[in-house]
C-alpha cells in the first residue's frame, strides 16, 4: 500500500511571467506530482487552483517551500488536505448561458441548479463585447453533474423560464 496523499493548493498574486514555472518546479522538485490544475488571469491578478499528490514527506516539502516562494513572488498560498472524490452516479452535461450582461446572472442560474442538487464541476464566465456595437455580452460555460433522479425535461423547463425572464439564451447538452 502506498503513502500517496492529495492536497489542493490555491495561489493568488500580481500576474507576471514565470509564476507557473516556479510553482510547478516547487511541486516536482519536492517529489510530488501535479495532477489537475486551473489557472487564470483575472484583472491584473494571477489565480491558480491545483491538485497535487505524493508521499507525506514530499507534500511537507511543498508546503515548506511555499513560504520562501510567497515572499519572493508576492503570492498568497493556501494548502488544504483533500481526498479522492467519492464515486457517485451522475450524467455529465455542458451548460452555456449568454445574453446582455446584468447583475445576478450567475446567482440565478446556480439557484436553479442547486435547487435540483445538480453539482457544478466547473464554471467559467466572461464578458465579451459585440464586434460592431461593443455591447457587453455575458457568457457562462459550465460542466454539470446531474443526478439520475433529476428529470432533464424539468431542468430544461426551469432554465427556459429563467432565461426567458432574464432575456438570456441557454444550451444544455450531454457530454460524450
Amino acid at each position: 500500500m502506498t503513502d500517496r496523499k492529495l492536497k489542493v493548493m490555491t495561489a493568488v498574486g500580481s500576474d507576471r511571467p514565470g509564476l507557473v514555472k516556479a510553482i510547478s518546479a516547487l511541486i516536482h522538485g519536492s517529489g510530488a506530482n501535479l495532477e489537475d490544475s486551473r489557472m487564470a488571469i483575472l484583472g491584473g491578478e494571477f489565480a491558480l487552483v491545483l491538485l497535487y499528490s505524493g508521499p507525506t514527506e514530499a507534500l511537507d516539502r511543498v508546503q515548506a517551500g511555499t513560504e520562501p516562494l510567497s515572499s519572493k513572488l508576492q503570492l498568497q498560498f493556501i494548502i488544504k488536505d483533500t481526498a479522492s472524490p467519492a464515486a457517485r452516479p451522475y450524467r455529465s452535461y455542458r451548460l452555456r448561458v449568454s445574453g446582455l450582461d446584468h447583475p445576478g446572472i450567475v446567482e440565478r442560474v446556480t439557484a436553479v441548479l442547486a435547487l435540483r442538487e445538480v453539482n457544478v464541476e466547473s464554471l467559467d464566465t466572461r464578458l465579451a463585447h459585440q464586434p460592431m456595437t461593443g455591447t457587453p455580452t455575458f457568457v457562462l460555460d459550465a460542466i454539470l453533474q446531474i443526478p439520475p433522479e433529476v428529470a432533464l425535461g424539468e431542468l430544461r423547463k426551469a432554465m427556459n423560464e429563467l432565461c426567458d425572464a432574464a432575456q438570456l439564451d441557454f444550451q444544455l447538452e450531454a457530454r460524450v
